[in-house]
């Protein structure tokens, strides 16, 4: 019996596969901007600096969470990234076993250059309908992670 068959089935695997669908379109024209911007960086370190801009001084655990990786590639991804510059470990004031991190002057420096790339990709959605949809959808798809969660 094929899915189409159960159509209430049928919609939410619809939903789900362009949810998919379109976070793979995003990425792969970010990845288009970053190459074409000299951009010497993954999705993956883009995730994990778009998470320090919004917040400073991050356990590594809150990473993983964040973007539903496992703590083995956090933990590369970060010594990577600190190899390279971006990302500094602190030690956590109130659990010395723990680590705090945190962007470095050249981390915050990306920031300024991928901003305006993130302004590019996103551009095509900025309409005022559009930035509504956007809203409304992201409640509907909040509600829905909710009840699938409980």
């Amino acid at each position: 019996m094929k899915i189409s068959q159960h159509k209430d089935l049928a919609k939410i695997s619809r939903l789900i596969d362009t949810m998919r669908d379109t976070r793979k379109a995003v990425r792969t024209q970010f990845m288009k901007k970053m190459k074409d911007h000299d951009l010497d960086l993954t999705i993956e370190m883009l995730e994990v600096l778009y998470i320090l801009w919004d917040k400073d001084n991050v356990n590594q655990q809150e990473i993983v969470d964040k973007t539903n990786r496992n703590k083995a590639s956090i933990t590369s991804l970060i010594d990577n990234m600190n190899a390279r510059g971006l990302v500094q470990r602190n030690p956590d004031p109130q659990d010395r076993r723990n680590k705090l991190i945190s962007l470095t002057e050249e981390g915050e420096h990306y920031q300024k250059r991928l901003i305006p790339l993130l302004e590019e990709v996103y551009a095509p959605l900025l309409t005022a309908d559009l930035i509504q949809e956007i809203e409304n959808t992201t409640i509907k798809l909040q509600m829905i992670l909710q009840t699938i969660s409980e």
